[in-house]
C-alpha cells in the first residue's frame, strides 16, 4: 500500500519515435544499371552534354549538330519512316542453280538508290508476313515459292513493290540489329499485308478439307503463334488479312460459292489459294484456348478501332498474350518484352545484357502507362505465379491500386555488361547521326571510332546465312545470365565486332574482358524466372516500419480518464490513510473510538481485498492511443494470449485482423448484415491443418507467421518463406495500404518481398519515410562464394 501510495507510475513502457513505429535504419550505397533519369547515369559531368532542349525525331531527319541527343540523356530506338529495301515487281530474277535444278531468286533495291535514280518518293508497298516453319527459305524452291506468292500478292493489291524480310534485311551490318526491333514501322508504314502461309501439308489435306475447320485457318493458327509475327497482324491496315497458301487438293465448288473471300489459281509450285479473314473473327478462329482469344480479340479491336483501351490496360493484356506465344529461336533474354515494344510509342535501347525482367521494366518506364511497374510491384502472386502475370491473390486489378511510390532505377551496376552495351550505343550512334535527308542512312564514311575497332569480321554462321524471317533467322542465342565477357568478339544477332584489350569512350579508361574461364558460370534463367541477383527494382519514396522479431514489450497507452475511474483510483491510492487511522483508533481501549476505528479498519481492508478487481477496471476499457509496434512471431497463437503476453492479461482488446488484410484472415457479418466481425483465422479447416503442417517445415519451405500492430490492435496471420523484417508502403487500394513484407539479405543491400499485406490507411501517420531501397521479387538461394563476389 505505501508502494501504492508513493510510488505510483503510469503502467505501460516509454514514448519512443515521437509516437511512430520504429524506423528502418537502411540506406542503399549501391548503383542501378540504369536510372529512371539518364542524368543519373553517369559518373563524372564531363560525359553528359548537356542541352537546352532535347527534341525526339524520326529517324527520316538528320538531327543537326547543335540539337544532337546524347545517349546520356535519350536512349531510345528511334523510329524510321521509310524501308530499306524493297524488291519491285518489273526487276528480273537471277537464276541459281542447286542440285542441278534451276530456280529464280529475286533481289531486293535499295530504296534510297531507287529515289535518286527515278526523282520520286517512295512508292506504297506491301508488307508480306511469313513464318520460317511454312517455307524453309535455306530451300530454294521453297524461297522462290515464296516470292511467288508474295508477287501475286502485289499484282492483286495493284501495287508495284513489297517488303519481305528474306530480302529487305540486307542493311549494313551494324544497322541490321535496329532494323529488327523497328520492323513494326515497316507495318504501319506499309498500305496492306498479305500473309504467305505456304503449303497445305499432302498427309494431312483430305483430314482438314473434310473437318470442319478449314485448312487456311489450321495454317494461319501456326503463323500466329511466333511473338514475332503476332505484331504483324495487329499493326496491319484494315479490317480484313489476305492469306496465300499452296494446295494441290482440288476445292469443291460448294465451299468456294459458300465463301465469297475464297479465289484460287494456278502455279508451278500447285495451286494458289487466296482467302479473305476478317480480323475480328480471328481470334474466335485461330486459337486454341478461351483466355487467349478473349486477349487477342481486345487487342485486335483496340488497334481497330472498335474499343479503345487505356495505357494501362493495353500494356497489360498485350503483356499476357505475348507471354502465352512461343518464343521460338532466342535472340536475346528480354525477346518478348522487344516484340512488345512495337506496339507501344517509345521505345527503349536494348540492351542485350538485360533479362526479360529488366527489359520489361525499361520498356515500362520508357511509356506512360500510368505507372504499370510500380502497381506491379504491389500485387501478391501464388506461389507458382510468374512475375509478369497481373492476377492478384486479393482480387484487384492493376488500375484498382494506387502506386505511391516510384521506380528510381533498375537492375544492378555490372562493369562488363556496361562495356557490352556502350558497344552496341556507340553503333546506334554512328548510325542514328550520320543520315541524310531521305531518312536512309548514308554511305559517306564514319569517322573513326573511339572503340578502335579493327576491320569487322563477320562469323560465317551469321554473315554466310540466308536472310530468314525472324523467328529463325539467328544462330546466335543468349541467356540471360551468360556470361557476358568474351576476350575478342562480342556475340550479337546480326553481327560480330572484335575489341581491343582496351578502350576509352569518354575520359575514362576501361580494362580488358576477362576471360571466360576465369569467370563463375553463373545460373542462366528462363524468360518466366527471376534472377534474384539482379533482376532489382530501386524504390523511391516508401514509408516503411520495422518488424520485432526478437521479443515482446509493453507499449505505452493512454485511455479517457473517466470520473467513475477517477475516484476508484483515489481510492485505492489513499487507502493507506484509513488503514493506519482505523488501526490506531481500534487500538484505543474506548468503546466508542474503538468501535469506530473497526469500522474504518473494514473499509479499508475492504478496499485493500477488492484492490485486483479495482487495478483490473481502471487499467481495463478501451485504448486511446498506443505506442504503435509491430510484432512477429513465427507460429499461430490464440488472440488472448497473444494480448496476455503483451500487456499481462486478457482484456478482449486485441483483434484479428478483418477486411482481407491477408490471404488467411476471416471475418463474418454480424446483426442482419450490419457489422463485420473478425474471426480466429484457424476457424478455417484449411488453415487449421496449415497451421500443423508449417510447424514441421524445412529451410525453404512455407512457413506460418504473425503480425501483431499494436496501433490498430490486431493480429495478422499469413503465410512466407522468411520472417519480413520490414512493411514498406508501396500503394493503397480497397481503403487498405499495401505493405510488403520483405525480407533482408546484408550482403547485397537488397530486400525481398515475401508477402504483401493490407494494413489501415491511418498507420501512415505513425510511419517514417526511408531513403531509396533495393527491391527484389523473389529471393533465391546464393551460394556463399557467388554473394561475396557481390
Amino acid at each position: 500500500m505505501l508502494f501504492l501510495n508513493f510510488a505510483v507510475r503510469p503502467g505501460g513502457g516509454e514514448v519512443r519515435n515521437g509516437g511512430n513505429y520504429d524506423a528502418v535504419p537502411y540506406r542503399y550505397f549501391g548503383r542501378p544499371k540504369t536510372s529512371r533519369n539518364p542524368l543519373d547515369n553517369s559518373i563524372h559531368q564531363g560525359e553528359i552534354q548537356f542541352q537546352k532542349t532535347v527534341t525526339e525525331r524520326p529517324a527520316i531527319f538528320a538531327a543537326p549538330p547543335s540539337e544532337k541527343t546524347p545517349r546520356a540523356v535519350s536512349e531510345r530506338t528511334e523510329r524510321i519512316l521509310l524501308p530499306r529495301r524493297l524488291c519491285w515487281l518489273d526487276t528480273k530474277p537471277q537464276v541459281v542453280v542447286q542440285d542441278d535444278e534451276e530456280y529464280q531468286a529475286y533481289q531486293s533495291t535499295d530504296v534510297k538508290q531507287w529515289m535518286k535514280q527515278n526523282a520520286k518518293h517512295c512508292p506504297e508497298y506491301l508488307f508480306v508476313a511469313w513464318r520460317v516453319s511454312q517455307l524453309e527459305t535455306e530451300n530454294l524452291q521453297d524461297k522462290e515459292a515464296l516470292h511467288e506468292l508474295a508477287r501475286r500478292a502485289t499484282k492483286e493489291a495493284g501495287l508495284s513493290c513489297y517488303w519481305i524480310s528474306e530480302n529487305c534485311f540486307t542493311a549494313p551490318e551494324e544497322e541490321l540489329s535496329l532494323d529488327v526491333w523497328r520492323m513494326s514501322d515497316i507495318v504501319r508504314g506499309s498500305s496492306g499485308m498479305a500473309i504467305a502461309l505456304g503449303r497445305l501439308p499432302d498427309e494431312d489435306t483430305s483430314a482438314d478439307m473434310n473437318s470442319d475447320k478449314d485448312p487456311c485457318y489450321a495454317l494461319l493458327t501456326s503463323w500466329s503463334q511466333p511473338i514475332w509475327t503476332f505484331p504483324e497482324l495487329l499493326l496491319s491496315k484494315g479490317s480484313t488479312i489476305t492469306c496465300y497458301y499452296f494446295s494441290d487438293h482440288e476445292e469443291e465448288p460448294s465451299a468456294k460459292a459458300s465463301d465469297p473471300f475464297r479465289d484460287s489459281s494456278a502455279s508451278p509450285y500447285g495451286t494458289i489459294r487466296k482467302q479473305i479473314i476478317p480480323k475480328n473473327q480471328l481470334a474466335a478462329r485461330c486459337l486454341e484456348t478461351s483466355r487467349d482469344r478473349y486477349q487477342v480479340r481486345r487487342l485486335i479491336d483496340h488497334y481497330s478501332g472498335n474499343l479503345k483501351l487505356s495505357d494501362l490496360e493495353l500494356t497489360t493484356v498485350a503483356l499476357e498474350c505475348f507471354s502465352s506465344r512461343q518464343a521460338g529461336t532466342q535472340y536475346l533474354p528480354g525477346d518478348y518484352s522487344c516484340a512488345l515494344m512495337g506496339l507501344l510509342g517509345r521505345r527503349p535501347s536494348v540492351h542485350r545484357s538485360d533479362s526479360a525482367f529488366l527489359a520489361f521494366a525499361r520498356l515500362s518506364l520508357e511509356n506512360y502507362n500510368n505507372r504499370l511497374f510500380e502497381r506491379m510491384l504491389c500485387l501478391l502472386h501464388h506461389e507458382e505465379q510468374v512475375w509478369y502475370d497481373t492476377t492478384d491473390v486479393y482480387g484487384a486489378r492493376l488500375w484498382d491500386i494506387e502506386p505511391s511510390v516510384q521506380v528510381a532505377g533498375i537492375g544492378v551496376y555490372n562493369e562488363q555488361e556496361a562495356k557490352m552495351d556502350a558497344v552496341n550505343e556507340r553503333e546506334y550512334d554512328q548510325e542514328f547521326f550520320h543520315r541524310d535527308d531521305d531518312g536512309v542512312t548514308s554511305e559517306k564514311v564514319l569517322p573513326p571510332s573511339p572503340l578502335s575497332h579493327s576491320k569487322r569480321q563477320y562469323p560465317p554462321s551469321v554473315a554466310s546465312q540466308p536472310r530468314t524471317h525472324l523467328a529463325s533467322r539467328s544462330q546466335v542465342s543468349f541467356q540471360s545470365q551468360a556470361p557476358l565477357s568474351p576476350p575478342t568478339s562480342i556475340s550479337h544477332p546480326a553481327y560480330n565486332s572484335p575489341l581491343q584489350e582496351s578502350w576509352s569512350p569518354t575520359v575514362t579508361e576501361m580494362t580488358e574482358f576477362p576471360s571466360p574461364s576465369t569467370q563463375q558460370q553463373k545460373p542462366k534463367y528462363s524468360y518466366a524466372q527471376l534472377n534474384p541477383e539482379t533482376d532489382t527494382t530501386i524504390l523511391d519514396g516508401c514509408l516503411a516500419a520495422t518488424v520485432h522479431w526478437s521479443e515482446f514489450c509493453t507499449p505505452l497507452t493512454t485511455s479517457y480518464p473517466a470520473l467513475f475511474r477517477r475516484i476508484l483510483k483515489w481510492l485505492l491510492r489513499v487507502n493507506i490513510i484509513p488503514l493506519i487511522v482505523g488501526t490506531i483508533l481500534a487500538l484505543i481501549p474506548t468503546p466508542p473510538v474503538s468501535g469506530f476505528g473497526a469500522f474504518i479498519l473494514a473499509y479499508s481492508l475492504t478496499i485493500l481485498v477488492a484492490s485486483p478487481f479495482i487495478i483490473r477496471i481502471l487499467y481495463g476499457g478501451k485504448f486511446w492511443g498506443v505506442q504503435p509496434f509491430f510484432f512477429g512471431f513465427e507460429g499461430y497463437m490464440p488472440i488472448g494470449e497473444i494480448e496476455r503476453k503483451i500487456w499481462g492479461a486478457d482484456m478482449g482488446r486485441l483483434k484479428w485482423s478483418w477486411y482481407a488484410s491477408s490471404p488467411l484472415a476471416v471475418h463474418k457479418i454480424e446483426e442482419e448484415g450490419r457489422y463485420i466481425v473478425s474471426e480466429d483465422p484457424t476457424a478455417v479447416e484449411e488453415t487449421r491443418r496449415m497451421v500443423e503442417e508449417a510447424k514441421n517445415a524445412g529451410p525453404g519451405d512455407l512457413r506460418v507467421f504473425t503480425l501483431v500492430d499494436t496501433y490498430s490492435m490486431t493480429a495478422t496471420l499469413f503465410q512466407a518463406r522468411r520472417p519480413p523484417q520490414a512493411l514498406p508502403i508501396c500503394g493503397s487500394e480497397g481503403g487498405m495500404q499495401r505493405a510488403l513484407g520483405c525480407s533482408f539479405e546484408w550482403t547485397t543491400q537488397t530486400f525481398y518481398k515475401e508477402t504483401v499485406l493490407r494494413l489501415e490507411t491511418r498507420v501512415l501517420d505513425k510511419m517514417d519515410r526511408i531513403r531509396r531501397v533495393r527491391l527484389g521479387i523473389k529471393r533465391g538461394h546464393m551460394e556463399a562464394t557467388h554473394r561475396a563476389s557481390l
